[in-house]
């Protein structure tokens, strides 16, 4: 008898679990389910890039990267040797509900392969580039275009895979270039001297591919985001367009040039990159950081400061002027803003894929012409007039 009532009770408990957690999944996680792919998908700003099969975003890349002939995969046939040869093509990627900030980066798998699919990878020729992204630049609002060029070490199909991520979460209607350079030359010292090389020879790719754009498609709106040493194809891309007539009159061919972390020889970028700026750009914005643990181990590697090493936490301030000859007084054209109170990231690098304030600021700055009203931004102003901004944790 005791054991009969013992069963019941037992039963009764399951039942009562079973029940809890039906209420569960159809109070929280369903609901839960359903803010999550309302935020994703049925309030995503850059519809531009959006395709029939929901949750699909089609976004376009040019590479100086060889490719070998074969039957494999066309991202497994792009190689880490430079090529004077552009290739071009479009590349459809899937992203999950899920993907959030910080959410790219695995200890054990550097992307979160279920989170952001590669669907589609097309190569075209130019004509046909040209033509493909030239429709989809029409449809934006203002004819714009984004360009991203990555840094160090990355590979092709992560260049694409980074380029879709900060699409998703930057969340900007216009349609996104990525010019993928063969950053990934290795991990040593060897591979990081032999990046900067070929980083350095892929300028003139880059610049070659911003005149492809001018010339055949001109956006009305045109801007740039570079991280760490995809700063030094920049650079080095400037130098070629500021010897092109056209190019270096009074009129300005870009709204916005974004450097994160840049891997730049300090002297270089002011004494040659500050002028070219003027000359191509409306604006350009350095986000830098003093806690960069991948600068400083790059300004052991080169004898020389880098530019996206900062010295710019606020207790350090003497230390901060030494970087402000960046910019001239009342300068509206270059912009420093110090991530060091947000930087909470592993390697204190990788700030522009994981802080949500740098989003929002950037986000800001893509969109609006004037400095950002943002309260997370603190103006420092020194004796002489220079300013940069802090970004903060908020109030």
């Amino acid at each position: 008898m005791a054991s009969k009532k013992k069963r019941v009770i037992i039963g009764l408990l399951i039942v009562l679990a079973l029940a809890g957690a039906w209420f569960y999944y159809a109070y929280f996680v369903s609901t839960n389910a359903a803010i999550r792919h309302a935020e994703a998908f049925l309030f995503r700003r850059m519809t531009v890039a959006q395709q029939e099969d929901a949750g699909t975003y089609r976004h376009f890349f040019v590479t100086n990267r060889n490719q070998e002939p074969g039957d494999a995969a066309l991202e497994e046939r792009f190689g880490n040797n430079r090529e004077e040869t552009l290739k071009f093509g479009s590349f459809d990627i899937r992203i999950e509900p899920s993907l959030g900030l910080g959410m790219i980066i695995n200890p054990t798998d550097w992307f979160q392969n279920e989170e952001i699919r590669l669907s589609d990878i097309t190569q075209f020729d130019q004509s046909s580039f040209v033509k493909q992204l030239g429709q989809n630049v029409e449809m934006s609002p203002g004819r714009s275009l984004l360009i991203i060029i990555h840094g160090f070490r990355e590979g092709f199909p992560s260049a694409l895979r980074k380029t879709a991520f900060i699409a998703s979460v930057l969340d900007i209607n216009t349609p996104v270039l990525v010019f993928d350079w063969p950053g990934d030359q290795g991990s040593s010292l060897r591979g990081y001297r032999n990046a900067r090389t070929v980083a350095e020879a892929s300028g003139a790719e880059l610049a070659r591919m911003i005149e492809i754009v001018l010339d055949e498609i001109n956006p009305d709106h045109l801007s740039i985001i570079a991280n760490s040493m995809g700063a030094q194809v920049v650079a080095d891309a400037f130098s070629i367009l500021y010897t092109n007539p056209e190019l270096a009159d009074a009129d300005k061919e870009l709204d916005h040039v974004i450097l994160t972390a840049p891997d730049v020889d300090h002297a270089e970028f002011n004494n040659q990159f500050k002028r070219e700026i003027k000359a191509l750009a409306n604006h350009l914005t350095v986000y830098v950081s003093s806690n960069d643990r991948a600068l400083l181990m790059s300004r052991l590697i080169n004898r020389a400061e880098r530019l996206g090493e900062s010295s710019l936490s606020m207790d350090q301030l003497p230390e901060a002027l030494s970087i402000l000859n960046l910019i001239e007084p009342d300068d509206g054209l270059i912009t420093l803003v110090d991530v060091t109170p947000v930087n909470r990231t592993r390697n204190f690098h990788n700030f522009s894929l994981e802080t949500p304030e740098f989003f929002d600021d950037l986000y800001l700055r893509l969109t609006t012409d004037d400095v950002p009203k943002s309260r997370l931004l603190y103006r420092v102003q020194t004796p002489d007039n220079s300013v940069y901004w802090v970004l903060t944790r908020g109030r």
